[in-house]
């Protein structure tokens, strides 16, 4: 069985959805997940990453990514349902810019750290 990776995000965000599903996809493999993982990916606002920081860690500012580890261990089905990763759109698409990167290297560089914080 092979990882299953669920995208949620805005109409417009202007992301290769199936680039996010090949990053994704490495990140997990170098964390030792080569099969049997399903993860899902929220790319939100500023406005909806603030208001989950707010609500989720009592911290005002805007994140730029957020996790909310579900299980370590495999369900019934053989399934681990690792959690979740909310990425904001705008402080991504900015980072890219700010250090004059690329989306593969940000985004790898953030959802291996998001993919840490779920494994603790």
């Amino acid at each position: 069985m092979n990882n299953t990776i669920l995208i949620s995000h805005p109409r417009n965000w202007g992301v290769d959805e199936e680039l996010v599903k090949k990053i994704t996809n490495s990140v997990l493999i170098e964390k030792g997940y080569q099969s049997n993982v399903e993860l899902s990916l929220l790319f939100v606002g500023k406005i909806r990453a603030k208001k989950l920081n707010i609500q989720h860690r009592q911290k005002t500012y805007i994140p730029q990514v957020l996790e909310f580890p579900m299980s370590k261990k495999a369900d019934e089905d053989g399934m681990i349902r690792l959690g979740d990763i909310v990425i904001c759109t705008q402080k991504l698409k900015y980072e890219i810019k700010f250090q004059k990167s690329d989306l593969k290297t940000i985004l790898y560089q953030w959802l291996s750290h998001g993919i840490d914080n779920l494994n603790k």
